[in-house]
């Protein structure tokens, strides 16, 4: 690898150890090199350049977006080419920390303190690797799945040291593209218990798509029982488990998974879900708060996800028959709504929303959960009256909870208008505000 012609980004927020970055990058021969200290500066500065190397500390200031999300963004918003390599680097290595990034497919993820020798190797091994793949990477990028897919099999022809890397990415595109029986008939070697880890993960995840949930647990179980610490291996579990309608298994393995790997906003999704389907309304509530804040400072930053957490507490405030508890969550839900009234991060996420007017929607649930049925119907007939004379069309971030309220006092008629505009966009609700449409609809 020529480092003389390749442009190099570095981003770390402590200046001392910046420095000993650049300086190792010099060293290696590479002359094109920027220095920033936040994810934000690095956004603006990828937007008038293409890097080949982007190296970026974890941890990039308090309440500041950090490499991981970064990481995301930069992918989400096509502001990196698909040859650049992403290095994560990082002086934690608690494992909820690593797995975390590496759930985000960094190219390497290199752990503080490091020699030079490690960083020249490491930065070269994923150039490398990258390299061989280029042609399917630059398809995803273009949204091109049967593209990426037909160069993928091409590759895996080839003779090459990333096999492995190449199945991999096939079975992922496969699984995009709905085609499981193909990842199925890739992955059938590994079906003997072959050690490989990601394939036996992979095979197991692929019999769930095809509503095989005992193949899946059988395989996971074998996984597990070398890999106990595998946050992956336990969504699919749960799932699995789920999808039998078991309903104490399925808790047992998120919680699990969410303990081993908080960070990851799918497996809150997922554990909402399961949730949901048991009853479990606590541990819905806790996902969605974290769903919230995983996403404020990331590409998936959406003021449903805030919506989502205080609609979370009334479920929970709803489905208790302990007067205290109901209350907590009550309040937890009006201080929350308090909050944002100063929150002006959120107030930027989306012009297409009021908090004024949500204010409405939730004091009309409010009403329902504790029989105020006649104070319930005044604050959603205020609300909607708000919502046409602000917005004109419904904008799909107050359905769920105006539909819910309807629902509880009895205007089914007026539900089922909006019902209606829900058939035209379910794909702009989070899988929460879905949920909560499905059951009350």
């Amino acid at each position: 690898m020529n480092f003389a012609n390749k442009q190099v980004l570095i981003i770390e927020d402590q200046r001392p150890f910046l420095l000993l970055l650049r300086g190792l990058l010099n060293a290696m021969g590479a002359s094109k090199v920027v220095t920033k200290a936040t994810a934000e500066q690095s956004i603006s500065e990828c937007k008038k350049n293409k890097f080949d190397v982007i190296l970026c500390d974890l941890h990039l200031g308090v309440n500041k977006k950090n490499g991981f999300e970064l990481i995301e963004e930069l992918r989400a918003r096509k502001l990196i080419k698909p040859t650049c390599i992403f290095i994560i680097i990082s002086a934690d290595s608690a494992r909820p920390v690593v797995l975390g990034s590496l759930e985000r497919s960094p190219d390497d993820y290199l752990i503080k303190p490091f020699s030079h020798a490690q960083l020249k190797t490491r930065i070269v091994r994923a150039w490398q690797k990258r390299k061989f793949l280029t042609p399917v990477f630059r398809a995803v990028a273009d949204d091109d799945l049967p593209t990426a897919k037909k160069a993928c099999e091409k590759l895996l022809d080839a003779p090459s040291h990333y096999k492995g890397s190449c199945e991999k990415l096939l079975v992922e595109i496969y699984w995009q593209l709905n085609e499981p029986k193909p990842a199925l008939d890739l992955l059938s070697k590994y079906g003997d218990g072959r050690p490989i880890m990601w394939a036996q993960i992979a095979l197991a995840k692929t019999h769930l798509l095809m509503k095989q949930p005992q193949q899946a647990i059988r395989i996971i179980d074998g996984v597990l029982a070398k890999h106990r610490f595998s946050a992956d291996a336990h969504d699919i579990l749960a799932q699995a488990h789920d999808m039998l309608q078991e309903g104490t298994l399925a808790l047992d393995a998120i919680k699990t998974s969410i303990k081993l790997s908080p960070f990851s906003l799918e497996r809150h999704f997922i554990a909402c879900t399961i949730a949901q389907n048991n009853d479990d309304y606590v541990l819905a509530s806790e996902s969605s708060k974290a769903i919230w804040d995983l996403s404020k400072r990331s590409v998936h930053h959406n003021t449903m996800h805030w919506c989502g957490y205080i609609r979370s507490l009334l479920d929970v405030a709803e489905h208790t028959d302990e007067k205290s508890v109901k209350n907590r969550y009550q309040q937890e839900a009006l201080l929350e709504l308090q909050r944002a009234r100063f929150d002006e991060y959120l107030q930027r996420l989306s012009s297409n929303f009021s908090i004024d007017i949500y204010n409405d929607i939730v004091q009309a649930r409010l009403n329902a959960i504790d029989g105020k049925m006649l104070d319930a119907k005044k604050s959603i007939v205020r609300s909607q009256v708000a919502i046409e004379e602000k917005f004109g069309e419904v904008p799909p971030i107050f359905l769920p909870d105006s539909l819910k309220v309807m629902y509880d006092i009895g205007e089914f008629e007026e539900a089922q208008e909006l019902n209606q505009i829900v058939e035209k966009i379910p794909h702009t609700l989070d899988p929460n505000g879905l949920y909560l449409i499905k059951k009350k609809g």
